[in-house]
C-alpha cells in the first residue's frame, strides 16, 4: 500500500507523542496469520494496549522526534509491530502476554522496547514478564506488612494475657481451697 510522505509526517508526528508518554514494545510478527495477531490484540486490549503493524521509517522518524535513543538498531529491521501500553501499571503483565504468545507463536518475536524513554532489549523484556504487576506486588507487600504487624501485636499482647492466666489460676486454686 502507497503511502504519501505527508501522510508518513503525519503518522510518525502522532507516534512520537504516543512515545514521549507511553511505554512501548517492539515485536516481530512475520509468519503470523491474520486471526493470530486479531487474537493476541484481544489479549492486549483488557489492559490498554494496542498492537499495531508501522512501516520502520515513520517508527525509525517518531522515535526521533521523541528524543528516544535506540541502542540496537537491528531492532528497526524487517516487519515490525508496536505495542503501546496505556497504563503503565500493566507493563508487566503486556510483556508476560507477549512473552507466553511468543511462547505458543514462535513467529512472534520481542525486538525490544522502552520504558520511560531506557531501551530495553527482549532480555530485559523477558526479566519484566517475571515480575507481578503493580497491583500484585503492592497486595504482597500489604500482606507481608499485615503479617508483621500481627506478630509484633500477638509479642506485645503476650505479657498481659499471661497475667490474665497467672490470676484466673489463682482464682481457681483460692476457689478450690475455700471448698
Amino acid at each position: 500500500m502507497k503511502i504519501t510522505k505527508e501522510t508518513k509526517k503525519e503518522l510518525s508526528k502522532k507516534l512520537s507523542g504516543e512515545f514521549a508518554a507511553k511505554d512501548v514494545f517492539f515485536a516481530a510478527y512475520a509468519g503470523l496469520k491474520f486471526d493470530e495477531i486479531s487474537a493476541l490484540r484481544e489479549k492486549l486490549k483488557p489492559i490498554g494496549s494496542n498492537f499495531s503493524v508501522k512501516r520502520n521509517t515513520v517508527i525509525t522518524h517518531g522515535l526521533e522526534a521523541a528524543s528516544i535513543n535506540i541502542s540496537d538498531k537491528a531492532a528497526l529491521k524487517g516487519p515490525t509491530a508496536v505495542v503501546i501500553i496505556d497504563n503503565p501499571d500493566e507493563i508487566s503483565r503486556v510483556a508476560k502476554i507477549l512473552v507466553d504468545y511468543s511462547k505458543e507463536k514462535p513467529s512472534l518475536k520481542i525486538k525490544g522496547g522502552f520504558v520511560s524513554k531506557n531501551w530495553l532489549t527482549p532480555a530485559d523484556c523477558l526479566t519484566i514478564s517475571k515480575v507481578g504487576s503493580k497491583k500484585e506486588l503492592i497486595g504482597k507487600l500489604a500482606n507481608v506488612l499485615y503479617s508483621n504487624l500481627a506478630q509484633i501485636r500477638f509479642v506485645l499482647e503476650a505479657p498481659t494475657r499471661d497475667l490474665a492466666y497467672v490470676l484466673k489460676a489463682l482464682e481457681e486454686k483460692k476457689a478450690k481451697e475455700s471448698k
